[in-house]
């Protein structure tokens, strides 16, 4: 097989994959603001995953094992995510997280520049990979990878449809969801997230030992960390987002509080350890950062979490 150039000195398609993301999110950005909806915003963003890790694989040519399995691995995870967002969006019948920059495009358009940034640079280690010629045989870290992303995928899969089918029964309005994988963390599908891009990254590692060019793709796990633990992730779903639990009145807010104190926040652990963890212990090594406590909003503005 013949690897297709696309971009004159773009052998890797680095320059064509961001192009391509650009088009892609700024498109529907239009669509989206012009519209005022939200059900194609989080649906553009997985299924662009897709689309950049199929293109890389059919222009590379090479269709190593490694290459056909990342890409798989990335698609299937993707696919599942666009469709369970798409289906909750259209449930719930907008997102919450724009409700104040909806009718603004400068501020909207922002939340789309970050998207772009998100697909691209968490994209990298399967277009590196799938764009490298080189191909060393399956090892330890391929089989550590595989096995990190699949704990990572159960993770998350089985999370979100347990907290989906609490959240529909209307009983449930303003109680905890502190049953499954939801009593062990507060957040596991965050953590299933964080979890399948080291599972990625670990096997692309395989071949940048052999040809030491692609290192600098570890910037998709990190910064799939960062966005989570300081940006759209924990901060959105905690802090004044926690309104409906504190604000429902002292026995809810109690019950909440009991959680919080029990759970852990992203990591799942024993309920009964990490109950009895100082506060020192839990920031420190379990990510209990203080900004995710319940800080209530001035007058006017609210909130709600999306985990």
């Amino acid at each position: 097989m013949v690897q297709l150039e696309v971009l004159p000195g773009d052998e890797h398609y680095l320059w064509f994959c961001a192009i391509i993301t650009v088009a892609l999110q700024l498109s529907c950005f239009a669509i989206a603001f012009s519209c005022k909806f939200d059900t194609i915003t989080d649906f553009s963003g997985s299924t662009n995953f897709v689309l950049l890790a199929l293109l890389t694989l059919s222009f590379g040519g090479w269709y190593h094992t490694r290459q056909v399995v990342l890409t798989v691995l990335l698609t299937v995870s993707r696919l599942e995510l666009a469709l369970f967002l798409l289906y909750r969006v259209c449930k719930r019948k907008r997102d919450a997280r724009f409700d104040e920059v909806r009718e603004n495009c400068g501020k909207f358009l922002v939340f789309w520049i970050y998207q772009i940034v998100w697909v691209y640079v968490v994209s990298l280690p399967v277009i590196r990979v799938n764009s490298t010629a080189a191909n060393p045989d399956l090892g330890v870290l391929d089989v550590l990878g595989w096995l990190v992303w699949l704990c990572g995928f159960a993770l998350q899969f089985v999370s979100d449809m347990q907290k989906l089918r609490f959240r529909a029964d209307p009983a449930n309005r303003f109680k905890v969801c502190d049953s499954g994988l939801w009593a062990y963390s507060r957040h596991p599908n965050y953590c299933g997230e964080i979890l399948m891009w080291w599972g990625i990254f670990l096997s692309s590692a395989s071949v940048w030992s052999s040809v030491g060019a692609g290192w600098p793709t570890i910037a998709s796990p990190i910064f799939t960390m960062l966005i989570l633990l300081f940006l759209t992730g924990m901060p959105t779903a905690e802090g004044a987002a926690l309104a409906r639990y504190y604000e429902a009145g002292d026995a809810v807010k109690a019950e909440y509080e009991a959680y919080r104190q029990r759970t852990s926040p992203i990591l799942p652990c024993l309920p009964s350890l990490y109950g009895s963890l100082p506060a020192c212990v839990k920031c420190t090594f379990c990510c209990e950062f203080p900004f995710y406590r319940y800080s209530p909003q001035p007058k006017g503005e609210t909130n709600e979490a999306l985990a």
